[in-house]
């Protein structure tokens, strides 16, 4: 029987039951209601109808002549019969728009062998290839360009420590490579080796540090599982070699993915991993820079401590954390004892870090700073573009020119909160002119997604000084333009606006748009400095995961 015949004979046969069933209605008086026993709907569903019967005989046969399921309509069953639901698509969907990490050792491509996946990116055939019998090597990397126009805020030599408000204007484009290839031998042996490159072109001023390093060994390290997780109720795992450091929020301890130059480290650690609590103790020495050559180690300075998350808590995460910084250039040694409490409640958002540091400063003076961040915010799932809304105060301690202790003897600048080796590009703005020292901001974040593809961030900063007998510091921790204590001015130091648009064309491929104002404060018409206008940054970045 043809199809449409099939489909002819079984509308008229529906127009048939209806017109009967309509037919007998209008023939029959209907009787007064009767109270309705309880039966069994699967009983019920089997006493068909002549009529229904019929049509679903009809149904039967066309369905065999013409290979057209007869599925009832409503009852999706997609995937039901190999698992592969509408949910296990999306959260495949998720797995691979997430399997790129920041640390791209951490990378994670086990939606490969889910038998549901049956998409395609960039570079998956280079991942989770067999090598040998419980041995698989991926193989990957990114390139990331990115053009940057700097209005005020080049640096320069013509200003004392270079950065910050300079009034110098620079055009310039950054090339960065990443390639690596990461070994899994078996359950408890893992070989990992990163190399980067990164340059910038058509500049007028000299690039900065973070800007250059041709053909550099980022990461190159062996991990030996030397607990098995089954028998200790977790996994000890004991790392050696170059290895980049990320912990909790970057505040203190990050790679700084937005230099053009990551950060890495040589060292060791051990990392524990439970149900429960996360651990890691490690000592690792930080690099110097050599352009043109690998870098070596930096025997002067030095990283160590133990960070730990615990994971008990139904929605919320605590971080606990105790971190040591040493440099003998200086003559500084430093301890910060810290936490950051963090999660959410339905729609609300919350975060509180901070800590005391203690130490000896590089002038053999005692060290007594502290740092903390309070942010809280609010998820709008159900209002178009599902907009996020975040506040946040954030205080970092300067020095008093005053020495309780030795009486009226002005102390040198560069004494307060130090910041260590961390993301500020992050958390006191993108255009990168204040370090975590002496510092008050109060912020306010807003993100949207009018597409699920795009993303906007607006993100407004007010900052100020801790105290006014101290200084404003660049990022590297050095007193803006060189000035000594007592030389500052105002303590308003002006208002930053951050706007970016990421667009997401593929789940390798992204597209960056930002630009920047700042307003300079007061600050910088009353105190000795060799620029007081404002500030423009307009970048734009094309990324291409592999």
């Amino acid at each position: 029987m043809p199809a449409r015949p099939c489909l002819l004979s079984l509308t008229l046969a529906g127009l048939l039951a209806v017109l009967t069933a309509t037919g007998i209605q209008a023939q029959v008086p209907s009787p007064a209601p009767e109270p309705r026993p309880t039966f069994d709907d699967s009983e019920a569903a089997s006493e068909l109808t002549p009529i229904a019967a019929a049509i679903q005989s009809l149904a039967t046969v066309c369905s065999q002549v013409t290979g057209v399921s007869n599925q009832v309509p409503g009852e999706c069953t997609c995937g039901a019969s190999d698992g592969c639901s509408r949910e296990k698509q999306k959260a495949l969907q998720a797995a691979v728009a997430t399997a790129y990490k920041d640390l791209f050792y951490q990378n994670n491509f086990d939606y490969l062998a889910d038998p549901c996946y049956h998409g395609w990116q960039l570079g998956e055939n280079l991942k989770r290839m067999p090598l040998a019998e419980g041995a698989v090597v991926d193989v990957g990397g990114q390139y990331r360009l990115r053009q940057m126009t700097e209005r005020g805020m080049r640096p320069t030599l013509a200003v004392p420590n270079g950065f910050g408000l300079t009034g110098a204007d620079d055009d310039f484009l950054l090339h960065r490579t990443r390639l690596y290839a990461n070994a899994q031998l078996g359950s408890r042996v893992r070989f990992y080796g990163e190399m980067l490159d990164a340059t910038s072109n058509f500049e007028d001023y000299a690039p900065r540090l973070i800007e250059e390093n041709r053909t550099e060994m980022q990461n190159l390290f062996l991990d030996l599982v030397v607990l098995d997780p089954e028998a200790w109720g977790g996994k000890l795992t004991a790392r050696v070699g170059r290895q980049e450091l990320l912990y909790g929020s970057q505040r203190l301890v990050s790679p700084l993915d937005w230099a053009n130059t990551r950060r890495t480290f040589e060292g060791g650690k051990l990392i524990w991993e439970s149900e429960s609590w996360n651990l890691d103790a490690f000592w690792a020495r930080p690099l110097r820079r050599r352009i043109e050559a690998l870098d070596p180690p930096d025997q002067d300075r030095q990283l160590y401590g133990l960070y730990s998350t615990y994971k008990g808590l139904s929605r919320d995460k605590v971080d606990l954390y105790w971190l040591a910084y040493d440099n003998d250039l200086v003559g500084f040694r430093y301890d910060t004892v810290a936490s950051r409490y963090y999660g959410s409640y339905d729609a609300w958002l919350y975060e509180l870090e901070g800590g005391v540091q203690f130490g000896q400063n590089g002038n053999d003076t005692d060290h007594s700073a502290g740092f903390f961040t309070l942010g809280g915010g609010r998820k709008f799932e159900c209002v178009r573009w599902r907009p996020t809304l975040w506040a946040y105060y954030d205080w970092a301690s300067g020095d008093g020119t005053y020495d309780a202790d030795v009486g009226p003897k002005v102390r040198p600048v560069g004494t307060g909160f130090h910041q260590y080796e961390p993301l500020v590009h992050r958390y006191l703005g993108f255009m990168d002119l204040y370090g975590r020292r002496n510092i008050e901001t109060l912020n306010l974040l807003l993100t949207a997604k009018p597409h699920d593809k795009l993303t906007l961030l607006a993100w407004y900063y007010y900052f100020w000084l801790q105290t006014g007998q101290d200084v404003p510091y660049n990022v590297d921790m050095t007193p803006f333009a060189g000035l000594s204590a007592g030389q500052a001015g105002s303590r308003d130091l002006g208002h930053e606006i951050d706007l970016t648009a990421t667009y997401a064309f593929t789940p390798r491929l992204s597209a960056l748009f930002g630009y920047s104002h700042f307003f300079a404060g007061e600050f910088y018409r009353t105190s000795p400095v060799p620029y007081d206008g404002n500030a423009d940054f307009f970048y734009t970045q094309v990324t291409l995961d592999f």
